[in-house]
């Protein structure tokens, strides 16, 4: 969706933001900024690791998403360099739970905008980049809108004919499916390519549950979390339990286990 997220064209040197590989190259790899209309960056072979790098296929693919950090800006020429080694944990979490909100605010500005047919930046120039000042986020104000539509909208040029379709989609998209729930479990598999063994096993179930929004990350071994998107809570813990139990299967049948750590509600 070739939709600039935020006012401002370029991200400023220390942004976190979260970018899609395009070409790997000799020197490193040229990479699509997603949240700013996917103007190209570059991402050097010293950026991508902190460890000595064996395989640059092993640390990055093509059409895969990294999130980044931004080093270097220039304004004139559009360059714009971007590390990988420079991330820490806790901002790919921060980075993940934002790319889901600003995906969300995207496809709702580009159905309002097919409905009154406007253009869709026409609607972010008017109101949507002005919720994103008032509450941090776009999708904190259209949230809120549901319950207070006149409160939240005091101020911003929303015309009638918006608000009305907003609030329907809101019925569909957000009021009834606003939970990501993750689950962090610690998996075992004593075998001489455990890890290589139990990401495959991870990947075989994941496809049986293709038609959820699901993923999977190792955070440390053996500590994995599994994340379900825009689900209700009812469904979506039933979901994601039902991966994990067939998880849990197959690893018995390689002589592991499964032990659930932690659930979070977000």
């Amino acid at each position: 969706m070739d939709i600039r997220t935020y006012e401002h064209f370029y991200p400023i040197v220390g942004n976190v933001t979260i970018v899609l590989i395009k070409e790997i190259i000799e020197m490193g790899a040229y990479v699509q900024l997603l949240e700013f209309d996917n103007t190209q960056g570059m991402l050097m072979m010293s950026e991508i690791s902190r460890r000595k790098i064996r395989s640059l296929n092993k640390l990055i693919k093509i059409g895969k998403t990294e999130v980044i950090m931004i080093i270097r800006v220039d304004y004139e020429k559009g360059y714009i360099d971007v590390s990988k080694r420079q991330i820490l944990e806790n901002e790919i979490l921060y980075m993940e739970k934002k790319w889901n909100y600003s995906k969300n605010v995207n496809s709702i500005t580009s159905h309002l905008s097919r409905c009154v047919v406007l253009n869709c930046e026409d609607s972010k120039i008017r109101w949507i980049w002005l919720l994103y000042r008032k509450y941090g986020h776009a999708i904190r104000g259209i949230k809120k809108s549901a319950n207070n539509s006149n409160k939240t909208f005091i101020g911003l040029d929303i015309f009638q004919l918006e608000e009305i379709k907003l609030l329907k989609i809101l019925e569909k998209k957000i009021i009834q499916a606003s939970n990501n729930i993750s689950v962090e479990f610690e998996l075992f598999i004593f075998s001489k390519n455990g890890i290589k063994v139990t990401k495959k096993l991870i990947e075989q179930q994941l496809k049986t549950f293709k038609e959820k929004q699901i993923e999977v990350r190792m955070i440390v071994p053996p500590v994995f979390a599994i994340t379900l998107y825009n689900e209700t809570k009812k469904t979506g813990i039933k979901t994601i339990m039902g991966v994990l139990s067939n998880i849990s299967q197959s690893v018995k049948k390689k002589n592991g286990s499964l032990i659930v750590k932690k659930l979070n509600l977000k």
